[in-house]
């Protein structure tokens, strides 16, 4: 079995991987967006308020700022890997998707079948917004668009032919028009789009996957990249020379050469997080026990159906629940701790909550479970 003292050791070197603990950037010494998605590879965005949060609370950045850098053409948020919406740097978002997301196999052409859409529906449409999205467009105007040249967007016709697209590196998501996302050609958005052949690829992957989210396992990988054992191993024997290994557990923990040192001591930075919904720190791993104790999993994820709820994390362990609301020009936090919390740890959620108002610039209370 793992010590206790095994356990926080990990715990504490995937925080300072994760760029957490401590932080790549502050508010009085922000790093740049696309950094922060090039250190971790990608990062969870299935919402978009809770990937640009990721973003922030990593990068010291608001979330302006963080749409800035999307405006900017830097980072883009699309569908790389496991159907799932991540922010990448802009430069790696199509060769990421053609390595890991292009759609097909059994499932997908049954879901199709299911939705009525053809493969000739699934053509025109590619070629639909190859010859009007060169400049974004809203969901709305590409439901309209479809609609307008004979294509039935109803149901899920529309997501699922955007998400196809999105998975092959012709379309990404660009920024907001108002509260909805947009969608672009990539080529016609991203200054620069990198070509790595396959080999490099997947070194690229694992490399920064380890680096940036070890200690980890194989199965870790495999289950990030959506992919099976075979393709992750391929993975990391083209790094193996730049891997450590140690067996813990009777499991082989897998970190990088250069991967950041965990800080140690009485000096070390803040330990207390309040994280968004999806995010990297439980969502980035297949195994999650080393930092979601058992006991606390049916409030974290109540539908058991991997819809998180944003965590407190107190020193790389899962300590309770936390939500939001936008009320009267205000935010109010409600933290619901699973632990007894000393009085400094209430004063780091308090720092924690500061830290979340900035990003979002506007004033923060915190308030008990329950109390909103």
């Amino acid at each position: 079995m793992m010590t206790a003292a095994d356990r926080r050791r990990l715990r504490r070197a995937r925080m300072a991987a994760l760029g957490l603990s401590p932080a790549l950037g502050s508010a009085d010494a922000p790093v740049p967006a696309v950094t922060v998605a090039r250190t971790l590879g990608a990062l969870q965005a299935q919402d978009h308020a809770s990937g640009a949060w990721s973003l922030g609370v990593r990068s010291g950045l608001t979330a302006a700022q963080v749409e800035d850098a999307v405006r900017a053409r830097e980072i883009v948020r699309t569908w790389p890997m496991r159907g799932t919406l991540h922010w990448v740097p802009a430069e790696d978002a199509r060769w990421m998707c053609r390595l890991l997301a292009a759609p097909g196999g059994t499932a997908l052409t049954t879901r199709y079948a299911r939705l009525g859409l053809t493969p000739a529906d699934v053509d025109r449409a590619g070629r639909l917004f190859e010859e009007h999205l060169h400049e974004p467009m809203s969901r709305p105007e590409l439901i309209a668009l479809l609609a307008a040249h004979g294509i039935d967007p109803a149901g899920q016709r529309a997501y699922h032919l955007v998400g196809h697209h999105c998975m092959t590196g012709l379309l990404c998501q660009g920024p907001l028009i108002g509260k909805q996302p947009s969608f672009v050609l990539i080529d016609a958005w991203v200054p620069h789009s990198l070509t790595p052949s396959h080999d490099e690829a997947l070194a690229t992957v694992a490399e920064r996957y380890v680096r940036s989210h070890g200690p980890v396992t194989e199965k870790d990988l495999a289950g990030w990249i959506g992919k099976g054992l075979g393709l992750a191993r391929q993975a990391l024997a083209l790094i193996d020379a730049r891997l450590v290994r140690e067996e813990r557990g009777g499991v082989t923990w897998l970190t990088h050469v250069d991967a950041p040192t965990a800080p140690t001591g009485p000096d070390r930075p803040t330990c207390v997080h309040l994280l968004p919904q999806w995010d990297e720190f439980l969502l980035g791993y297949r195994s999650r026990d080393l930092t979601l104790p058992p006991e606390h999993r049916i409030a974290v994820v109540p539908g058991r159906n991997m819809v998180f709820k944003p965590t407190l994390v107190v020193d790389g362990e899962v300590a309770g629940i936390w939500r939001r609301e936008l009320r009267g020009g205000r935010v109010l936090v409600q933290v619901t701790p699973f632990v007894r919390l000393t009085p400094k740890r209430s004063r780091d959620i308090e720092t924690a909550a500061t830290a979340y108002g900035r990003f979002v610039d506007q004033p923060v209370e915190v308030v008990r479970g329950g109390e909103i």
